[in-house]
Order: C-alpha cells, then sequence, then structure tokens
C-alpha cells in the first residue's frame, strides 16, 4: 500500500484530482449563473453535473496510464527511468489548484454579497403577486382558522350558504375563553388560492384549521367537517352531518361541530366552554341573513345596497333578530365611505337601526362594536372607545372591536394606543385589506414612512381586487409631493369602486393642484369637492348654494373660508372645533394645514383660540427652518403660520421653499391670507412659479389620461 500511494503521488493522482475538482466546481457556478441568463432548460445544469462525474474516473485512469516527458506524453510503461518530469508537472498543478481555490473564494463572496438580508423594494409589477410567505405572530395559546366550506351541490349555488356555514362556526369557536381565532376576512383570502396547510398556518398564525363542505339537495343538508393539526398536517377529528334541512337543524349541527372541536382540543389544550350566538328560528332569513352579509363584506356599491334590501327582508321575517340591525346599520355606515352617500344621510339611517340593535342585544360583540363605529362617526370619540372595550370583553377573538377602537383613539390622537389595538386586530385578521389600511395609515402618523409603504404593499398583494391598498399608497406619495404617481396609483384602483370615497377626495386634489377643474367637477359626487371646483371656475353663486345646501358643518366652514366669508365662515368652524378633539392634544401632518385655516378665521374675528391653534402648528414645526422641510404640508403650515404673524418676508422664504422643490398647488394662492400680498410684483413672480410647476404636472397627468 505504500509503494501504490507512492507512485499515486509521483504521478500526480491527487494533485490532478484537485485540479479537477477544482474546475469543475468553477464550471459548474457558470452554468448554473448562464442557464437562466439564455433561457435554457432546466435539464442543462444536470447534464453537466453527470459529465462531470463520468469524466472523474477517466480523467484518473488517463493520469495513471499517462506520463509527460520532455518528448511529450507517453505511455508510463513506455518511460525511461530520469525521463518523467513529473515533479515540475506536480509544481505547476500546485499553482493551478491554488489558484483555482483563490477564484472558488472569490465567487463565494460575491453570490454572499449578492443575497439580500432583505426584502427588495417591489416594482408595480410585484406588487399584484400574492405573496404566501406574510409573517405573523403565532399566540402562545390555542389557536385556530375556519377555513371557507365548499359547495359540493349540484348547482353549485350554494356558495353564500357554504360561507355562511362557516362564519357561523367562526362566530361560534370565536367566544370560547383561551381560544384565538383567525377573523373571516384571513381565512377566507385563501379560497381561491392554491396553498398548503403549512403555508396557511404560518400566514394566519394559527395551530388548527377546521375545513369542510356543504351539500344541500332539496330539504336535505349534508355538512363535512375536518379539523387539521398544523404542525404535522394530522387529521385531528373529521364528522359527516346528514339533517332535514330546517334553521333548528343547521343551528344544532354548527353546535354539534364545536362542540366536537372543543372536545378533541380540550384533550390537549386548556380552553372554555361554547357560548350559543343570536338566532333567529326562520330558516328563510337565517339564508337571507348570509347572503346580506356576504354582500355587505364585499364593500362594493351595489353589494352595499343588495346588503341593505337583504338586511330589510331578513328583519322583514324575523325583527327580533339583532344581528340583522346591526348587519344594516354597519352597512349604512360604510357606504358614506364606499358610495356616494354623504355622512349626514348614513348617520340618519344608520342611527335607529344602532339603537334597536342594542336593545335587542346589548351585551352581544356586533351590536356594541356597531355602536362604537356610530360613536365614531357622531365624534363621541370616548364613548366609541368604551363601546368598543365592551365588545372585547364579550369577545376577545373580534378583530372588528378592536379595529373600531383603534379608530376611536386616532381621533383622540392617542397614537400609541391606537397601535396597540391595530395590532391586535391585525393579528386576528392579518390579510384584511380594511386593518391593514388603518395600520399603515397610523403607521405613518406614527412617523413611520417606510412601514406605511410595506403595509400598503403587502394589502395590494394580499387583496388585489380591493383599491385600498392602491389607494393608501397613493395617499402617501401625494403627501410627499409626487402627485403623478399618487394619480397613476388612484386611477389604477378607480375601476375596483369608481365610487370609492377617498379614491375620489384624492383625484380632485391632485386635478386642483394642478388646474385641472372640469376634471375634479367630473371625478366626484360629493358637494364639497363639487363646490370647491365650481368655485375656482368662477361659478361662485353655484358654489356657495351647493355646499350649504349639502355638506356637513366642517366643511361648509371650509368654503365659506374659501369665498373670503370669514364672518359666516367663523360660525361654522367654532362648532367645528368643539368637535374635532383633536385639537386638544398635538397637531399632526393630517390636520395642521386645517388648524391654520380655522386659526385665519379665528384671528379675523377676533377669537381668543388663534394664539392657542398657532401654538400648536409652531409645536408641530418644531424649530426646523423652511429649509429643513420637504413635505408639501409642513411648508403650507409654515407659510400661513408666518402670514398669521404678519411676517411676510418669512412666508415668502417658506413658499419659495415649496415651489423650489417643485410642488403645485394653484388653489392655495387663491386662499384669503393671501389676498394683502396679491397684486405685487414679487407674488405675481410666485404665482408665475407655481403655473410653471402645474403646467409640469399636469402635462404628466394628462399623458397619463391618454
Amino acid at each position: 500500500m505504500n509503494k501504490l500511494f507512492t507512485e499515486l503521488r509521483r504521478r500526480n493522482i491527487f494533485r490532478i484530482a484537485g485540479v479537477y475538482a477544482v474546475t469543475g466546481w468553477i464550471l459548474m457556478q457558470v452554468v448554473s449563473v448562464m442557464t437562466p441568463a439564455l433561457n435554457l432548460p432546466d435539464w442543462v445544469d444536470s447534464f453537466f453535473a453527470v459529465v462531470l462525474m463520468i469524466g472523474f474516473p477517466i480523467a484518473m485512469l488517463l493520469a495513471w496510464a499517462f506520463e509527460m516527458t520532455p518528448e511529450g506524453v507517453k505511455r508510463a510503461e513506455n518511460v525511461k527511468d530520469g525521463e518523467s518530469i513529473t515533479d515540475k508537472t506536480g509544481r505547476k498543478l500546485d499553482y493551478t489548484i491554488v489558484g483555482g481555490l483563490v477564484v472558488v473564494g472569490a465567487l463565494v463572496v460575491w453570490q454572499t454579497t449578492q443575497t439580500p438580508n432583505s426584502a427588495p423594494v417591489q416594482t408595480q409589477a410585484e406588487i399584484s403577486t400574492p405573496n404566501i410567505a406574510v409573517q405573523t405572530q403565532t399566540d402562545e395559546k390555542p389557536s385556530i382558522a375556519v377555513m371557507p366550506f365548499e359547495d359540493f351541490s349540484a348547482a353549485k349555488d350554494q356558495e353564500y350558504f357554504a360561507s355562511g356555514i362557516s362564519e357561523e362556526l367562526l362566530n361560534v369557536l370565536s367566544r370560547i375563553e383561551g381560544l384565538k381565532v383567525s377573523s373571516r376576512t384571513s381565512s377566507f383570502a385563501f379560497k381561491e388560492r392554491e396553498a398548503s396547510t403549512g403555508e396557511i398556518a404560518e400566514a394566519l398564525g394559527v395551530k388548527h384549521i377546521l375545513e369542510g363542505s356543504i351539500r344541500k339537495s332539496g330539504t336535505t343538508l349534508r355538512i363535512t367537517a375536518q379539523l387539521i393539526d398544523t404542525a404535522n398536517d394530522e387529521h385531528m377529528w373529521s364528522q359527516t352531518y346528514d339533517r332535514p334541512l330546517t334553521a333548528d337543524n343547521i343551528f344544532a349541527i354548527q353546535d354539534e361541530i364545536a362542540a366536537a372541536i372543543v372536545a378533541e382540543l380540550k384533550g390537549r389544550l386548556s380552553i372554555g366552554e361554547v357560548e350559543v350566538t343570536d338566532r333567529t328560528a326562520s330558516l328563510e332569513a337565517y339564508e337571507l341573513y348570509l347572503r346580506a352579509r356576504q354582500q355587505m363584506n364585499k364593500r362594493l356599491p351595489d353589494a352595499l345596497r343588495a346588503a341593505e334590501a337583504g338586511y330589510k327582508q331578513v328583519i322583514a321575517l324575523d325583527p327580533e333578530f339583532a344581528p340583522a340591525f346591526s348587519g344594516l346599520a354597519d352597512t349604512y355606515m360604510l357606504m358614506e365611505g364606499y358610495t356616494d352617500m354623504q355622512e349626514d344621510e348614513s348617520n340618519r339611517l344608520a342611527k335607529p337601526n344602532v339603537e334597536r340593535a342594542l336593545q335587542l342585544a346589548p351585551n352581544s360583540a356586533e351590536s356594541l362594536t356597531t355602536a362604537a363605529m356610530f360613536a365614531t362617526d357622531e365624534r363621541r370619540f370616548d364613548q366609541a372607545v368604551a363601546l368598543a372595550n365592551r365588545a372585547i370583553a364579550v369577545n376577545s377573538n373580534y378583530a372588528d372591536a378592536y379595529l373600531r377602537k383603534a379608530r376611536a383613539l386616532r381621533f383622540l390622537s392617542r397614537y400609541e394606543e391606537s397601535m396597540i389595538a391595530i395590532q391586535k386586530a391585525r393579528s386576528l385578521d392579518p390579510l384584511s385589506a380594511v386593518i391593514l389600511d388603518n395600520l399603515g395609515y397610523q403607521q405613518l402618523l406614527l412617523g413611520d414612512k417606510k412601514a406605511a409603504i410595506k403595509t400598503m404593499r403587502d394589502n395590494i398583494r394580499w387583496n388585489p381586487d380591493n383599491p385600498s391598498g392602491l389607494i393608501g399608497l397613493a395617499s402617501i406619495f401625494y403627501l410627499d409631493g409626487d402627485i403623478v404617481t399618487a394619480h397613476g396609483l388612484n386611477k389604477d384602483a378607480q375601476p375596483l369602486n369608481p365610487e370609492h370615497v377617498q379614491m375620489q377626495n384624492q383625484l380632485v386634489n391632485i386635478y386642483l393642484d394642478v388646474g385641472m377643474y372640469d376634471a375634479a367637477l367630473f371625478a366626484s359626487k360629493e358637494p364639497y369637492n363639487r363646490s370647491r371646483a365650481l368655485l375656482l371656475m368662477g361659478k361662485r353663486q353655484q358654489s356657495l348654494k351647493l355646499v350649504l345646501d349639502n355638506t356637513e358643518t366642517v366643511r361648509a366652514g371650509s368654503v365659506l373660508y374659501l369665498h373670503g366669508n370669514l364672518k359666516d365662515s367663523y360660525q361654522f368652524v367654532q362648532k367645528s372645533v368643539r368637535n374635532l378633539r383633536a385639537l386638544e392634544n398635538q397637531a399632526s401632518f393630517s390636520w395642521v394645514t386645517l388648524y391654520a385655516d380655522f386659526a385665519f378665521v379665528f384671528q379675523k374675528n377676533g377669537d381668543g383660540n388663534t394664539d392657542v391653534i398657532m401654538g400648536k402648528i409652531e409645536d408641530y414645526l418644531g424649530t426646523e427652518t423652511a429649509m429643513d422641510k420637504t413635505l408639501p404640508a409642513d411648508l403650507i403650515a409654515g407659510i400661513k403660520l408666518h402670514l398669521l404673524k404678519g411676517d411676510t418676508d418669512a412666508a415668502y422664504i417658506w413658499l419659495d421653499r415649496y415651489l423650489d422643490l417643485g410642488f403645485a398647488n394653484i388653489p392655495l394662492l387663491k386662499e384669503p391670507p393671501f389676498d394683502s400680498l396679491r397684486g405685487s410684483p414679487e407674488f405675481e413672480k410666485r404665482v408665475a412659479r407655481m403655473a410653471k410647476n402645474a403646467a409640469k404636472y399636469r402635462a404628466e397627468i394628462e399623458a397619463q389620461l391618454a
């Protein structure tokens, strides 16, 4: 063996093996890079790997059989003593190995630097690509997601019924103390997606999944359900139920399934008992309720109107069924944001239904949450928080209760508390478009714009048919002064819901900023928006009549302010200030320009609150100068603050910074605070610069529209 080992070393077999290994590794790296670059088929990598493996023993045999001599390569048995130059060849092979290892090291270092440590910024094309791996914090307590049951009926016309059964089971389970239940929106997000049990569990942050099916045939109902442990994809329990179709049987089956799940989980986990929910004795009312709830959850104009009609039918059949009243109230309140219904009309229609829901079910989480939403719409923010807390005490898994609490706290400028509530809502319903939209806005209020952008992009990715993510992302670009990108995102959102109020408001603001008044008038039916457009078009009387006939207090005051009627505006603004509790706290970017308008109206009417509001603007702007500011709203607030102080030179410094950054807002310079400057050469020079900035954006927006 020693002689064989010595001979192998003399013939450089080990060195050749090393050279072969290094060269082969480098070759495979080149192939792995070039295969996708040249659009070669996947088998090319495998082909080269097989060739290299086959070539290795062949190379070793050739190295054993032949040697290098001064005359060239000869068979080993023909090489005489002294003719072999394997020593010199060995040194060259050593150099080759060292050089190859240097190349290998360099390639390893390069590959390491090319591996991103965090997700890259996504392009618009990537936004719409669903991504299953959403990181969601998983609670230690037992958790479950109820997936939408499948419709196995022959006519395939019972999807609403299958979804309704899933929701009712979810509602029953959500009332179990000690059990975390993922909300409907997130669970149902996987209905049209191909995803494994493990992927669903990771995205929703749950350890168990309940899935099943329904088959409805005439007066017979079959429900099949199975409980899955996501850790090992084990089917913990399954059961099929065949029953005559009556309301009592449906509820009995729901209770039976829930009880079976609880019994199965109780053997391993510590959880409480099942509580009975509000129910109707009418099968027809129950089916109509399921249909109406499905339509309401879509949050689209026609669907909300269908939900309104459906809930009214349910109430006619069973006037004691509380969830129908809370559902109808929710529908009216949603119409204010997702259709062209005005806030006053929305609240008027919602109010009696809120009261009836509370009367029938005063301790229902649904009734209390609806009441919290209504209290917020009526600016009774403290009461809204209290109602939401009561709902949470009844059902700690009810994500909407945390969402309504977060919204009320935000209006109170209790931003950190609001963030805690919205994060809890997200943990229960991580894929909800509405919750993600609110989370993104809350992150923006707390100054974390990077996180807000990521949240909005997540919303777009998970909810491609919902406009909230696009509109939320557009609002961030608009706040940054990038109105062209904001316009494009809003136009992308428009087909998803043409009546979405926030989208319409943003488009109107963009069109007014660049002087496209006709487009602004066409973009919205909302009286406040149309009134502003008519004013800028020179139709003052139409503008004034429209807003005074239709618009709520705060906006009526704003339009009168724009008209220069500061005396009448003062009467409305006084009422608005009493309602806007945010004035009691630190100003934020979402309020600061409105504060400046209020302060100007108060100042012209000799109101002592002027100094209070000006102080809040100063606190918000801090000690930074105009050159430190980059947001349009901040600069506008600074301009108006110095005009309020009578410091024209300082106001021009802030205005010049606004114009130097390329921002555009033609209506700004038409507002009353600039009346004292109007006509002077210095001011008209700025008006011309503003028009030039606006013309640039207008050309880009018109190109987008074309």
